[in-house]
């Protein structure tokens, strides 16, 4: 099962916590190190902090590829029986992209993650770190001047596109779990309700804490979606 990093996740160890005890219940996950993270970031980036609005699409659509390339290789090569995605926040975004595009059915588990990415970087905390003054001089280089208003829509309008409640309903939604946290100060409860109305047959579960807390207080709970997810499919016959 693919695991998919979350904004600033630059290493393992985080994941692997979560993953690592589910080998016991034969689970076994792939941690993927994303574009622009870790041994991947470019010389000139500091942190997490992307340089360009383009390279956060580039993220996300690199990130999807190679999550679905795993997927297509475990389902047609390695033989694998069941499978899933996971990721966390922004990888929980992702993750439920993967969910929704692949050919075949897969435990699709979106953790703390908003149906868009405009909810973190417009709507979010995500705003307050965004180089909005910037922006607007490199679009003012571009025609006349504008707002810091008018860049703000023209970054809501970008990134629309990571809007999730637009793709495909996974083939099966029943091994859709979401879990979220009830005192989120990323990502309001109104944004993980619209994408599981947009696919029904989906489930969101709760747990208490904020957007870092409640996954270091309640791993237990994040597991136990992985495991449920991936009983609600079809076992399917290894060809090898």
């Amino acid at each position: 099962m693919p695991s998919i990093a979350g904004t600033g996740d630059h290493t393992f160890e985080r994941r692997l916590r979560l993953g690592g005890p589910l080998l016991k219940q034969n689970i076994a996950t792939m941690v993927l190190e994303s574009p622009f993270y870790g041994q991947r970031r470019p010389m000139l980036q500091h942190g997490a902090k992307l340089l360009c609005v383009s390279d956060l699409l580039l993220l996300g659509r690199v990130t999807i590829e190679e999550a679905r390339s795993l997927l297509y290789w475990l389902d047609s090569e390695a033989g694998f029986g069941k499978m899933g995605v996971c990721g966390l926040s922004m990888g929980g975004v992702h993750a439920a992209m993967v969910g929704s595009l692949h050919p075949t059915p897969v435990a699709t588990l979106p953790f703390l993650s908003p149906h868009s990415a405009v909810v973190a970087f417009c709507e979010g905390i995500l705003k307050h770190a965004t180089a909005w003054e910037a922006l607007r001089d490199d679009l003012t280089m571009q025609k006349a001047a504008i707002t810091l208003e008018e860049v703000r829509e023209r970054m809501r309008n970008v990134l629309s596109l990571t809007d999730v409640t637009r793709f495909p309903i996974p083939k099966n939604p029943n091994a859709v779990i979401f879990v979220a946290a009830t005192d989120d100060g990323y990502i309001p409860k109104h944004s993980v309700l619209e994408l599981q109305r947009a696919w029904p047959g989906s489930e969101v579960r709760w747990v208490t804490g904020g957007h870092v807390s409640s996954f270091l207080l309640h791993n237990g709970e994040f597991r136990k979606a992985i495991v449920d997810g991936l009983n609600r499919l079809q076992w399917k016959e290894s060809p090898l």
